[in-house]
């Protein structure tokens, strides 16, 4: 593929735009006060690690503009602000789980992440930011669930932009704000970023019992405008030539540099520490499970290889090891001989898995009888060079027959 050319910016809009602790927009300080809110951890709720509802009006009330919605049980989602904040922490994978369920799930800092960040100007940080919302966050990092084009994050913006005429909206009923265009999750969650980022005017009024979010009217930036106009092309001309996004940040820095000279450093996704060691799996299918010692040098394959053999199943059928990854996004690890996937059990190793003790994957064997272990990471121990693995430790349950009796062949 030939090398883009880097693109002339004309227009003044971006070069007169100062980055820093005053704008454009918000995103920065509140940033920076979400880093300050979770710290050392907090706890977590549900398997996508949202965070505390009981803590949420307090975390609100620390925000630049608190939002403090008329909702009597308000939830992650009540808040966009903090939804998009959250949906940042994730894609930049500052924001990283442990645990599971009630008891043992929290939310924590990677410090590594967290040292890399402290380390870039206001400049680099808002861009990489701006990256992290529109080329690495998925929607199921804020345990939402969507398909085709509605499940591009940066699509989702790119609609709403297309949605406020240029001289701006107005909304004068809560009915129009609720059903006609604030309408999704998403699109409340779009349209916050979008404010924080200041890269568009929203005007809000004071909620009313039963109202979150109280939008009277939203307008556009001169600078919004120019931004947005720059990042949907680089988008829409990696979707058509079907150029992955590279894992780092730093993808539009060609382009605005000559705007944004302090535009220098970014982020650096760390790469998973490769842990050694024997691992127990507990696997359980309804009420009969097993329990599985394999060691962390095997790979997905070998543990699926011996969860098969463990219920007497024939292995004869396709798989996918599905666990929502430590920056919220889900993933699937397929078996080697299927033509669709894009990483393979094979290739995987055991010891390589974003799992800690306590978590759980899916292993899906036979799409189309759809059989659904539960996978669970009990404990790791040192490896034991004397003792034979992978093998099955214990049994609870006998094993439902893999074809049922009326099956023709």
């Amino acid at each position: 593929m030939p090398k883009q050319k880097a693109i002339a910016l004309h227009s003044s809009n971006l070069s007169i735009q100062q980055i820093d602790s005053n704008g454009p927009g918000t995103i920065l300080a509140d940033f920076e006060t979400l880093l300050d809110f979770i710290e050392t951890g907090v706890r977590s709720t549900g398997k996508y690690h949202l965070l505390p509802m009981d803590r949420l009006r307090e975390l609100d009330e620390r925000m630049v503009h608190p939002l403090r919605p008329n909702l009597e049980r308000p939830q992650q989602k009540s808040f966009p602000h903090i939804n998009g904040l959250y949906l940042l922490l994730r894609a930049t994978r500052m924001g990283v789980s442990v645990g599971q369920g009630k008891t043992s799930g929290r939310l924590l800092i990677d410090p590594l992440m967290l040292a890399q960040w402290r380390g870039l100007n206001l400049t680099e940080q808002y861009f990489n930011l701006l990256e992290a919302w529109m080329r690495h966050a998925t929607w199921g990092m804020v345990g939402l669930r969507t398909s085709g084009w509605g499940s591009q994050v940066a699509m989702n913006a790119r609609d709403l932009c297309a949605a406020i005429p240029p001289e701006g909206r107005k909304f004068a009923e809560l009915k129009q704000r609720r059903g006609d265009f604030l309408y999704s999750t998403e699109r409340a969650c779009s349209l916050a970023l979008l404010e924080l980022f200041g890269l568009m005017k929203v005007e809000r009024g004071k909620a009313q019992a039963g109202e979150g979010w109280c939008v009277t009217k939203v307008l556009h930036t001169p600078f919004g405008d120019e931004l947005l106009d720059l990042v949907f092309q680089q988008i829409q001309l990696g979707m058509l030539t079907r150029n992955t996004p590279k894992a780092d940040f730093g993808e539009w820095q060609r382009i605005l540099q000559s705007s944004f000279p302090a535009w220098k450093k970014n982020l650096k996704f760390n790469e998973p520490e490769f842990r050694d060691g024997i691992y127990y799996f507990k696997v359980s299918l309804g009420r009969p499970w097993r329990r599985i010692a394999i060691t962390g040098q095997s790979d997905l394959a070998d543990l699926a290889d011996c969860i098969i053999q463990a219920y007497d199943f024939d292995g004869d059928h396709l798989y996918a090891f599905e666990f929502v990854g430590r920056d919220g996004q889900k993933l699937s690890i397929d078996s080697p001989n299927c033509r669709d996937g894009e990483t393979f059990a094979d290739e995987t190793a055991i010891g390589g898995l974003p799992l800690e003790e306590k978590q759980s994957m899916l292993f899906h064997y036979d799409f189309g009888a759809s059989w659904r272990f539960k996978v669970v990471l009990e404990k790791i121990v040192p490896a034991d060079t004397e003792r034979a693995v992978p093998e099955i430790v214990e049994s609870k349950g006998e094993a439902p027959p893999e074809y049922d009796s009326n099956d023709e062949w």
